[in-house]
């Protein structure tokens, strides 16, 4: 995310929730298969578990639904570390401003703080 001839700064906040809610979305999506295939695992004695491709779709949904946990959990370390100066550059972007936390729901709340650490700093 760098660029030498514009800035990227204010580009870090929505990239990361847009990197964040698809890998919620894979988790949420692969959950549904997931436990679809389990039930049916569950009422199949083990020779036929071998034989039955739903165990092998099982194995393959259970292997994205890790990786996906483990991904989300590090993009939110490293979307913890962003800091005040993340959020006040995407305000002053003339393309997001503050309208871009309003449009993702950031609530009212978070919308003045982000506004009182734009004034103080």
């Amino acid at each position: 995310m760098s660029g030498f001839t514009y800035p990227t700064l204010s580009a870090t906040i929505p990239l990361y929730n847009i990197l964040i809610d698809h890998v919620e979305n894979v988790i949420g999506d692969v959950n549904v298969i997931g436990d679809k295939n389990e039930e049916v695992i569950e009422d199949v004695d083990d020779e036929s578990e071998a034989n039955s491709g739903n165990n092998n779709e099982n194995e393959w949904s259970q292997i994205i639904k890790n990786a996906a946990k483990i991904c989300r959990l590090k993009l939110l370390e490293y979307y913890n570390k962003t800091n005040y100066s993340y959020l006040i550059s995407t305000i002053l972007d003339p393309r997001l401003k503050l309208q871009y936390y309003k449009d993702n729901e950031w609530g009212d709340e978070l919308i003045n703080d982000i506004q009182q650490k734009l004034v103080f700093y």
